[in-house]
């Protein structure tokens, strides 16, 4: 089962380094005596929602994904989304 990785445009790169996300990989972060970053968590349950919401949950009464689309400065049907925010944090690791 290989899924395909998609890679984030020249215009998509430039929204997604001026996003909020940006600014919350510099917060600090503690989860369970462990230092982390905002941007790093906001991330990881990202990927995690949207993985769910790709398959018809939703994952909480409130959720949305045009929050997360906004947060990231991306675009695109969720498949789409969930690919880009894999791209995401493999640049990242």
């Amino acid at each position: 089962m290989s899924k395909e990785v998609k890679n984030l445009s020249l215009k998509e790169a430039v929204q997604v380094n001026e996003s909020r996300f940006v600014q919350d990989l510099k917060v600090p972060l503690i989860i369970n005596g462990n230092k982390s970053c905002r941007g790093w968590y906001n991330l990881v349950v990202s990927i995690r929602d949207v993985s769910l919401y790709s398959k018809g949950i939703k994952p909480h009464r409130n959720w949305r994904i045009t929050d997360v689309k906004k947060y990231f400065g991306i675009s695109g049907n969720p498949e789409t989304v969930l690919s880009k925010l894999e791209f995401i944090k493999s640049s990242l690791v």
